[in-house]
């Protein structure tokens, strides 16, 4: 009878530990818009405390500073002797802001995240907050008064009001394929059609870019990125 009960216990605690996974773990928890299916490439929670070394999926840009605290990846400026020797050769690509990619993602993807972009008091260039879906391809650049998306440097479509709010956390995800991007923050949705936008490019592999604010940080507690099937 102890034994009966014992496995009962056991068979309960494993269930219960099953349930309590991180949704990362399972592909078919997300129930796409714009794709039949989608299949889970990459999942990241970031477990372990330290400087960001993931190569495989992620690039540092512009000697900026990436590490690992507590489960959230936090993204700060390079240091002052590097802004110094970038900025004295005229290079604007002197780590004033935080820069990272995700690289490579597919053609048609899925990306969903916990994220939030950080002001500090200390204002340099405004340049905004900005998400690349390929690199300078389909930018969004995240205001206080409004977000703007770039598609191809060709043109500008808004989104009014604070669609993506600065200094806090966001839940974020977005579906691209040829021609259309659906974008939700928290519980707001939105659906851009253009023929403009997509992510086939010159170059081989395609990307999402990550550019806070000047002075600023950016954090990712959490990313999820799928491969869309039609």
């Amino acid at each position: 009878m102890k034994t009966e009960a014992l496995n009962t216990l056991l068979l309960v605690l494993a269930v219960m530990a099953s349930a309590m996974l991180p949704c990362t773990s399972q592909a078919g928890d997300y129930k796409p818009e714009l794709f039949k299916s989608v299949k889970l490439i990459y999942a990241e929670e970031f477990e372990k405390d330290g400087p960001h070394k993931n190569t495989m999926q992620w690039e540092i840009r512009q000697n900026t500073q990436w590490n690992v605290k507590d489960g959230v990846l936090t993204g700060g400026i390079a240091t002052e002797k590097y802004q110094k020797k970038m900025q004295a050769i005229g290079d604007g690509h002197d780590g004033t802001r935080p820069v990272i990619w995700i690289k490579p993602v597919p053609e048609s993807f899925v990306v969903q995240m916990r994220i939030r972009y950080n002001e500090t008091s200390k204002k340099g260039r405004n340049r905004g907050s900005l998400l690349d879906l390929g690199h300078h391809v389909n930018s969004f650049i995240f205001g206080e008064e409004q977000t703007k998306l770039t598609l191809q440097k060709k043109k500008k479509i808004f989104i009014k009001d604070k669609f993506f709010p600065l200094n806090q956390w966001n839940e974020v995800t977005i579906e691209i394929k040829e021609g259309v991007i659906l974008i939700q923050v928290n519980d707001r949705r939105e659906i851009i059609r253009n023929p403009l936008v997509t992510l086939k490019t010159d170059d081989d592999v395609q990307q999402i870019d990550f550019k806070g604010q000047d002075f600023g940080t950016v954090q990712i507690d959490w990313v999820r990125l799928y491969k869309g099937i039609e």
